[in-house]
C-alpha cells in the first residue's frame, strides 16, 4: 500500500530532463515578461544570445504571496499596528514615508518600487497616465488663484477652497477663481505707502501716544476681556506674566521689549472685538500702524515675545482678509520656534518650571494654528514630520487648570497630532494630492488608516472628556470640550469630503454609476461627521459661547454647511426626497444663528464672508431642491406634501454610526431661545438681504469691500 502510493507520487513528478520551466531568468527576459530559455552549454539565454548582448542575472527573485486578499489584507492591519503601536508618530501613508522611518530609527529597508510588478512598462506608462488623467480632472487646472494685490497664490486642489469651488459648480454655478481673503496689503492699506511712516513718527512719537487717548482703566478691560474671551481659544501668553509686564510699562516705557510692546497692541486690537465697552475703529488703526513700525525689529530677533507677539498678529490678520499674511508670519514664527528650540523637550537652558510648561504651551499652540492654515490651503506644512514630540504642558502650571477639564491639553495635543497626519494623507508627496480611489480605497489608504487612528482616539477619551458630560460642566469648560470635539469631527470631514464631493459628482453626471464601496462608506463617514459637527456648532450658540468674531467657528460652520449641502445633492439625485429633510433642518439653522451673528458689526472680513456663505448656501438649496421636487412630481398636492415633510421632519441625524447618533441625541433637545453672549450690537438694518450665487461670486471676487 505504502510502495503503490510512493510509485504515485514519483509518477506525477516531471523529470528534471522534460522541465520547461527556468530556475532563473536573465535581467532582460525578466524586463521583457517572457520566458528565459536557456541553451544548455551556453552562458547566454537563447533572446541574449541572438541579440548578442550581455545576459546577467542581477534582480531578486520575485517572493510568492500565499493567502488569500483578506488574509494578507488582516496581516498588514495587524502588521500597521504593530508598527503604529511601537512608534505612534510613524507615517505609513507611503513607500517613501516608510523608507524615511526606517532611516531615521537606523533599520535597512529594501527600496519596493510603487509601479506593481505584474504590469508591463506600457502598462505602467498607461496606467500612470489614466491617474494623471484623473488627477487632472479633479484639479481642474493650476492650483493659482489671484489675490486682491494683482498677484497669484497656490491653493491646493485638497483645500476648502477648492472643495466650495468644485460644490458650486456641481449646483450649476462657474465661479470667478479669485480669492478676496488674501486681501490688500495689510501694511499700506489705510495710507499711502510713502506717507505711512512719516505720518507715523509725527503723530505718535512713542507707543504711549498711541493709547494716551484712551483711559488707563479702559485698556485695563482690554486686557480682562482678552484673557477672558480669546485666551483659552488661543493660549500664547501667560495671565499673570503678562500682567506684571503691563503694570511695569505703564509706568515706565522706556525698557520693554519691542517685541513684547507690539504683543501687546495686538491684544488690544484683538480684545477690541469683543469688549462690551466701544473703543473707536481710529484707535484699533493707531495701534496697527505701532505694529507695522515695530514688526521690523521683531522680525531680527528670536526669543519666547517674538514667537508669541507673531502669533497674535498673525491671528489678526487672519481675521481681517489677509490670510496670505497671517500664512507667512506665521511661518517666521516657526522658524523663530525652531531657532530657540521649542520644538524640542530636552531643551531647558536652565530655565524655571513655569517657562519649561510656557514653551511647551506655545508650541502646541502654534503647531495647531499652522496646521489649520495647512489644512485650509492644502500646503505644505511648516514644521517637518519628526519623531521627537513635544509633551503636553502641565496644566496647573501654565494656569488653564480652572479654564478647561483635567487632562485637556493631552488629549487636544494628541488630537492636533491628527489633523497633521491627514493633512499629510491628503497631500503625501506635498506636490499634488493623489486621486480620490488611491486615498480612500482599502483598508490600508491614508484615509482609512487616519480614519481608524482618530476612532481609536475617541473611544480612548476619559469619560469626563466625553461629548455628554458637556452640560454637567462648568461654563467656563463647556466650550474648550466642544471644541475639542468640533476639531474631531472636522478632522473626519476634512478626511472624507473628497469622497463625498466624487460621489455627489458621479450621481450628477451619471446618476446610475456605479461607486466603490469603499467610496461610499467613506462618503457615510463625511455626512455623519458633518451633521455632528453641525449639531456641536448649533450647541455652542445655544450655551453662547459662539465666537465669530476672534476664532475658527465661522470656519468649522461653513465646513458642516457645505457637508450638508452634498448631502442633500446626493439625497435629491437618489430621488430619495424625504431623506435630505435632516440636513436641510440643520443648513437652516446654521443660517440662522450665522444671519444672527453677521448682524454684529465687530465681526471681521474672514468671518463675515465664510458667514455669507453659509447663508447664502442654505437659500440656494432650499431653491435646489423645490426646483427638482416640482420637476420630478407631476402632482402638485403630492409636490407641496412631500416639500412640507421636508421642512418639518426632525428625525435622528446619523443612521450608519452609533457613536454620532449617540452625539445627535444628547444635542438634538429642545433649544433655549436666549440673546447671544458673543453679540453685542445689533444692526438696525434687520436682516441680510437674500443672496444668490453672483453675490458670492462677486464677495470672492473682491467687489464688495469687507471690514
Amino acid at each position: 500500500m505504502e510502495g503503490t502510493s510512493s510509485n504515485t507520487t514519483h509518477s506525477r513528478r516531471v523529470p528534471l530532463e522534460k522541465r520547461k520551466r527556468t530556475e532563473t531568468s536573465c535581467d532582460k527576459c525578466k524586463t521583457r515578461k517572457q520566458k528565459c530559455d536557456r541553451i544548455a552549454g551556453k552562458e547566454r539565454c537563447r533572446y541574449c544570445e541572438i541579440h548578442g548582448i550581455q545576459c546577467q542575472t542581477t534582480q531578486l527573485r520575485k517572493k510568492r504571496l500565499y493567502g488569500s486578499a483578506e488574509s494578507l489584507g488582516g496581516r498588514l492591519i495587524l502588521l500597521e499596528s504593530l508598527v503604529k503601536g511601537l512608534v505612534p508618530e510613524a507615517d505609513l501613508s507611503s513607500n517613501d514615508e516608510m523608507q524615511r522611518l526606517g532611516k531615521s530609527l537606523g533599520i535597512p529597508l529594501p527600496v519596493v518600487e510603487e509601479t506593481t510588478s505584474g504590469q508591463s512598462n506600457g502598462e505602467g506608462e498607461n496606467s500612470a497616465n489614466a491617474k494623471a488623467a484623473t488627477r487632472d480632472d479633479e484639479d481642474d487646472g493650476l492650483p493659482l488663484l489671484p489675490d486682491q494685490q494683482g498677484h497669484v497664490q497656490y491653493i491646493g486642489p485638497s483645500s476648502s477652497f477648492s472643495f466650495h469651488l468644485h460644490l458650486r459648480r456641481l449646483i450649476g454655478n462657474n465661479p470667478a477663481r479669485e480669492f478676496e481673503m488674501f486681501g490688500k496689503n495689510a501694511v499700506s492699506e489705510d495710507d499711502e505707502p510713502g506717507d505711512r511712516r512719516g505720518s507715523l513718527m509725527s503723530d505718535y512719537p512713542s507707543p504711549s501716544d498711541a493709547v494716551g487717548d484712551i483711559d488707563g482703566p479702559v485698556l485695563d478691560s482690554l486686557i480682562d476681556a482678552y484673557f477672558d474671551l480669546i485666551h483659552s481659544d488661543f493660549p500664547v501668553l501667560h495671565e499673570a506674566s503678562f500682567r506684571e509686564t503691563y503694570e511695569m510699562w505703564s509706568r515706565s516705557e522706556s525698557s520693554t521689549d519691542p517685541a513684547w510692546l507690539c504683543g501687546l497692541f495686538c491684544v488690544f486690537i484683538l480684545a477690541r472685538r469683543v469688549s462690551t465697552i466701544t473703543i473707536p475703529l481710529e484707535a484699533e488703526k493707531k495701534w496697527w500702524r505701532h505694529v507695522q513700525t515695530l514688526l521690523p525689529t521683531v522680525f531680527f530677533t528670536s526669543n519666547l515675545y517674538t514667537v508669541q507677539t507673531l502669533m497674535l498678529a498673525a491671528l489678526h490678520l487672519h481675521n481681517t482678509s489677509h490670510r496670505d499674511a497671517c500664512w507667512n508670519i506665521t511661518g517666521t514664527a516657526v522658524r523663530i520656534a525652531f531657532a530657540i528650540g521649542l520644538h524640542r523637550d530636552h531643551v531647558k537652558h536652565n530655565q524655571s518650571p513655569l517657562g519649561r510648561e510656557l514653551r511647551k504651551q506655545l508650541w502646541w499652540t502654534l503647531y495647531a494654528f499652522e496646521h489649520m492654515q495647512v489644512s485650509s490651503y492644502d500646503r505644505p506644512s511648516a514644521i517637518a514630520y519628526t519623531l521627537s514630540i513635544v509633551s503636553p504642558p502641565n496644566e496647573r502650571i501654565v494656569g488653564v487648570a480652572g479654564h478647561c477639564p483635567q487632562d485637556f491639553m493631552k488629549w487636544s495635543q494628541r488630537l492636533v497630532l491628527l489633523l497633521g497626519s491627514a493633512c499629510r494623507a491628503l497631500n503625501p508627496t506635498g506636490a499634488g494630492a493623489s486621486t480620490v480611489e488611491e486615498t480612500h480605497s482599502g483598508p490600508l489608504s491614508p484615509a482609512a488608516h487616519c480614519l481608524r487612528d482618530l476612532d481609536k482616539w475617541r473611544e480612548a477619551l476619559p469619560a469626563h472628556l466625553r461629548l455628554e458630560v458637556t452640560d454637567s460642566l462648568a461654563p467656563s469648560s463647556q466650550r474648550p470640550l466642544l471644541l475639542l470635539h468640533v476639531q474631531y469631527f472636522y478632522i473626519r470631514v476634512l478626511i472624507a469630503r473628497a469622497a463625498l464631493l466624487h460621489r455627489a459628482t458621479n450621481l450628477s453626471n451619471h446618476a446610475l454609476a456605479p461607486l466603490s464601496q469603499n467610496l461610499l462608506t467613506i462618503s457615510e463617514i463625511c455626512i455623519d461627521s458633518g451633521r455632528s459637527l453641525a449639531c456641536i456648532m448649533r450647541k455652542l450658540d445655544e450655551i453662547h459661547h459662539f465666537n465669530a468674531v476672534t476664532w475658527w467657528d465661522m470656519f468649522y460652520t461653513v465646513a458642516a454647511s457645505l457637508v450638508l449641502v452634498l448631502d442633500v445633492i446626493c439625497q435629491v439625485k437618489q430621488d430619495k426626497p424625504q431623506h435630505p429633510a435632516d440636513s436641510l433642518k440643520l443648513l437652516r439653522d446654521l443660517a440662522t444663528l450665522t444671519d444672527r451673528q453677521l448682524q454684529n458689526p465687530k465681526v471681521p472680513g474672514s468671518m463675515r464672508t465664510w458667514g455669507v456663505i453659509v447663508v447664502e448656501v442654505s437659500s440656494k438649496v432650499e431653491q435646489f431642491v423645490a426646483m427638482t421636487l416640482s420637476r420630478t412630481s407631476g402632482d402638485a398636492h403630492s409636490m407641496a406634501a412631500s416639500h412640507e415633510s421636508m421642512l418639518t421632519s426632525n428625525e435622528a441625524l446619523v443612521h450608519s454610526s452609533a457613536v454620532h447618533k449617540a452625539t445627535y441625541a444628547h444635542f438634538n433637545s429642545t433649544r433655549e431661545n436666549a440673546p447671544q453672549f458673543w453679540t453685542f450690537a445689533e444692526d438696525s438694518d434687520g436682516h441680510l438681504q437674500d443672496w444668490c450665487w453672483d453675490d458670492i461670486g462677486a464677495m470672492l471676487r473682491g467687489d464688495n469691500s469687507t471690514a
